[in-house]
């Protein structure tokens, strides 16, 4: 934002710049473009004729106005607006920059919250995890110490999700010799989710 602001103001200084030689440039030419030394001479003296007598003669010739395209006070008038409006410019190009800056830092805060309210999450998470571990290894050494038959009868009533839990935290001989025991088609299904996890 600071580069472009940067060049902003060095784009409106070229600008002023060109503006006041234009307008020296129309007030120098409009004051060199006034008449033209063999333009003073008087009409009569131009024709060849002679002087008429009496006040004509001594009346002073006044020499042309010089002809400007372009008024200098309209133009420093101009010029003066003009930079006025760049200052209401510059002054609006700060109020943005200040306002991007404030939202720049609240989005910064915004993030830093966000991040810091996910690492609890995620702590929560593992701790639940853990905590579900805990249980899951605690059932598979009940039901590891139980007759194979009699687990498996109960492993058959419980969900997928925690008897598969249970088998994979039990040994492998524990985990044949109830699997054997239970119903096939429950025995399928934790023996084909074991072998994707």
């Amino acid at each position: 934002m600071r580069r472009g602001s940067r060049l902003l103001s060095v784009a409106l200084c070229l600008l002023i710049t060109v503006l006041v030689l234009k307008l020296a440039v129309t007030f120098i030419g409009a004051f060199y473009s006034g008449p033209q030394p063999d333009d003073t001479v008087p009409e009569a003296l131009a024709k060849d004729e002679k002087p008429k007598a009496g006040a004509e003669n001594t009346a002073t010739v006044e020499a042309p106005k010089p002809k400007t395209g372009v008024n200098a006070a309209d133009s420093l008038n101009a010029l003066q607006q003009k930079e006025i409006e760049i200052h209401k410019r510059e002054e609006q190009i700060k109020e943005k920059e200040e306002r991007l800056s404030i939202l720049e830092r609240e989005v910064e805060q915004k993030v830093k919250d966000l991040l810091a309210l996910q690492k609890q999450i995620q702590s929560v998470q593992n701790e639940k995890q853990e905590t579900q571990n805990t249980k899951v290894r605690s059932l598979a050494k009940i039901y590891g110490s139980m007759k194979p038959k009699e687990a498996a009868k109960l492993l058959e009533n419980l969900d997928d999700k925690l008897v598969m839990n249970i088998i994979a935290t039990m040994t492998t001989d524990q985990a044949a010799s109830i699997l054997s025991l239970m119903e096939v088609k429950k025995a399928a299904k934790i023996s084909e989710a074991l072998s994707i996890r």
